[in-house]
């Protein structure tokens, strides 16, 4: 069984990582200066933040993207608390390299915003 070390801990095949965050009015307002986006006034997240825990989940497992599948359920407003779950599914070692798969969602609340799939590599396991 192949088992990374993460600032999670270990991970293995079977392992849910779990992160929860909350934007503000603030962190909106600031991304759409960024993106020199007009505010539309409905406190709506755009995508980018919706997924911005998984992201940071991906991050921690210092992981390369080859697929993804995911499937948006519902919008997101930015006062809700947005947790990301990353159930690992594949972990192999193969040669040089760790090659992962795992099923994740968003959860907004006890709702499911979106929901996927993804393969990859861990860099430098």
């Amino acid at each position: 069984m192949t088992v990374i070390s993460t600032v999670h801990g270990p991970v293995r095949e079977g392992t849910t990582l779990t992160w929860s965050r909350r934007s503000d009015a603030t962190e909106l307002r600031e991304y759409d200066e960024l993106v020199e986006r007009e505010p539309d006034g409905t406190g709506m997240l755009p995508d980018l933040l919706v997924i911005a825990p998984l992201t940071k989940l991906g991050g921690d497992l210092n992981y390369l993207s080859r697929t993804m599948e995911w499937r948006h359920h519902r919008p997101v407003r930015s006062d809700e608390t947005l947790t990301a779950e990353l159930h690992v599914t594949r972990l192999e070692r193969q040669g040089d390299v760790v090659k992962i798969a795992f099923e994740a969602r968003i959860l907004a609340g006890d709702d499911v915003a979106v929901s996927g799939t993804s393969r990859g590599v861990v860099l430098g396991a």
